[in-house]
């Protein structure tokens, strides 16, 4: 698991670490560069090594001359790649580095899960308030996770904005410690606002049904307790006609492999959740990546929808 957090980055580091070309000693580069200048010099050097040339070693000293010398090529080699890194790092260093580069940001976002990290970012986020006279109208879905639910909308025509929160409990400005700890009566929600011209609500109840698993009470996915199971909340007759519409068409055609178990309830207080969880596949894609590719939400689309099914959630 770890590889699929850092191998972007580790081989952007070892691509950094190339083996050296093999360096020439610089006596010999001067000595070929006087002989190349001045033939004379080239003979007097020639006449010297024979004078002082050892005499001939026997078979086993030629071996150990040999085994030696690739001992003394081999340190040479490895002093020369340590010294192609720069202020004496390793290639252990930079993997080291590069690791927690990448999950400096995994742990930060887990601490705040935890309550550990407190800032601006905890904050909750505001609700994005339609102009005067633009007839944009709300819905709201719960799917389990709230990261998972954002994308599938945003990617529609004639959605302006969406928004992770937490609805249907019956405690004022609940935090994501409370609801996930079930304490709240809350679920894990999206609230949508969108041009109902571009956009219809029945194209919007579709694109829910391909992200969920309905036929659960317990949980979503990955994750189990009623603060992640599914909803959907009406704002008025149309849109309950128009979800219970929905599931009985899905109900006749045997969908899905077992009863549509989703709520449809009255839309209540809808409450923003922190900023740190707003659009969060595009905000901490390496995290969100991870974690719907664990949910195995996905392969569950995939096997009820078909390959295109639920191409817009991932």
């Amino acid at each position: 698991m770890p590889k699929l957090l850092v191998s972007p980055t580790l081989i952007a580091s070892l691509s950094l670490t190339r083996h050296p070309a093999p360096m020439t000693a610089p006596s010999l580069v001067v000595s070929n560069l006087g002989a190349r200048a001045n033939p004379r010099v080239a003979r007097r050097a020639s006449s010297r090594a024979r004078r002082v040339a050892p005499p001939r070693a026997s078979g086993g000293e030629r071996r150990q001359t040999i085994e030696e010398s690739d001992a003394s090529d081999a340190s040479s080699g490895a002093a020369g790649r340590a010294s192609s890194l720069p202020l004496g790092l390793t290639r252990r260093n930079l993997i080291d580095a590069a690791f927690v580069a990448v999950s400096i940001p995994l742990w930060k976002d887990i601490a705040h899960d935890l309550g550990y990290l407190q800032g601006p970012e905890d904050a909750p986020a505001d609700l994005p308030v339609p102009p005067p006279g633009s007839g944009y109208v709300t819905a709201t879905f719960s799917g389990g996770c709230f990261w998972c639910m954002e994308r599938p909308f945003d990617e529609l025509d004639g959605v302006i904005a969406t928004t992770s929160g937490y609805t249907g409990g019956f405690v004022d400005n609940p935090t994501y410690h409370e609801v996930g700890a079930g304490r709240t009566g809350h679920r894990e929600s999206v609230q949508i606002l969108y041009d109902p011209r571009a956009v219809s609500y029945e194209q919007l109840l579709q694109t829910f049904w391909r992200q969920v698993d309905p036929t659960r009470d317990d949980g979503m996915f990955l994750d189990s307790g009623f603060q992640y199971t599914s909803a959907i909340y009406v704002a008025d007759e149309s849109q309950r006609a128009a979800a219970e519409e929905s599931v009985r068409a899905l109900t006749e055609e045997g969908r899905f492999p077992g009863p549509i178990k989703t709520a449809i309830e009255p839309a209540s207080a809808f409450w923003p959740a922190e900023k740190y969880h707003q659009d969060y596949y595009r905000r901490n894609s390496t995290r969100y990546g991870f974690y719907r590719f664990l949910s195995g939400r996905d392969e569950f689309v995939r096997g009820v929808w078909g390959a295109d099914g639920g191409a817009r959630g991932r």
